[in-house]
């Protein structure tokens, strides 16, 4: 069965359970509904490229690069807000550090795209500018991604990259979360920078925690070697083995979950 007929199915029998309860309740639950249907209405098909924030997974990886469609379920009323919160919050800190430099602070947000050309990073062509942030294609990786920005601190050039939590992760937040590795490590190659500057943010209290990472040459060639490996099973169209390590909230999360469990 469809998952775009199921979902017709589950709203009609929530449309009957619904006749009984008070216009309130009924008004919210067509709220949370309505929003899930805007998503799943204005959701795009990933374009066929690899994504920093998304390469912890080979399979992801495969599925994305063939063009394969992403699962067809609408994402929960919750996670969407919990997405929309996270980007409001984004927007906030990188207009917050884009102002430091007039308060008197020794840092400068920079340009990326002109970061770009001046360093003559010939791999990286701009796609398009979207608000503060700015969207690459990377030629010889075949990698699309958008970074939080590029900052002059105290006459050194970092990455910016910016992530919201919940506060039971960021109460307990001593660094850099593992699974952002491959991100920070797929910005450092892009923009031939060592030092990613993360300022992790609790999503209730808005404090926030920075953590210095810097990619060590083998885990530059490890990523190197993922996309190789990654494009070797695209030429072929065989689907990699589904990795031993992966955790369960990456499963969870990815778009691609009802084909995986299928190959």
């Amino acid at each position: 069965m469809g998952s775009r007929r199921l979902l017709g199915q589950v709203c009609k029998l929530i449309e009957q359970a619904q006749e009984e309860l008070p216009v309130e309740q009924c008004f919210l639950a067509d709220l949370k509904r309505s929003i899930e249907a805007d998503d799943l209405k204005n959701r795009r098909k990933p374009s066929q490229s690899y994504k920093p924030s998304g390469m912890n997974c080979i399979r992801s990886m495969y599925f994305q690069m063939i063009g394969a469609d992403v699962d067809d379920v609408p994402a929960g009323y919750s996670l969407i807000g919990i997405c929309n919160s996270g980007t409001d919050t984004h927007i906030r800190i990188q207009n917050y550090v884009a102002g430091m430099k007039e308060n008197g602070f020794d840092c400068e947000y920079i340009d990326a795209a002109e970061f770009v050309e001046q360093r003559g990073l010939t791999d990286l062509e701009v796609i398009e500018k979207c608000g503060p942030e700015t969207k690459f294609n990377h030629k010889t990786l075949k990698m699309h991604f958008l970074t939080d920005g590029i900052i002059r601190y105290k006459g050194k050039y970092y990455i910016l990259e910016i992530k919201t939590e919940i506060s039971g992760k960021w109460n307990s937040r001593k660094g850099v979360d593992p699974k952002h590795y491959k991100q920070a490590t797929a910005y450092s190659v892009s923009f031939k920078l060592d030092g990613v500057i993360f300022l992790y943010i609790s999503r209730d209290t808005l404090d926030m925690k920075a953590f210095m990472f810097e990619p060590t040459d083998e885990m530059k060639n490890d990523f190197v070697g993922l996309i190789d490996t990654c494009e070797h099973y695209v030429a072929k169209k065989e689907c990699p083995p589904k990795p031993e390590d992966i955790s369960e909230r990456i499963c969870r999360y990815c778009g691609y979950k009802n084909l995986c469990e299928v190959m």
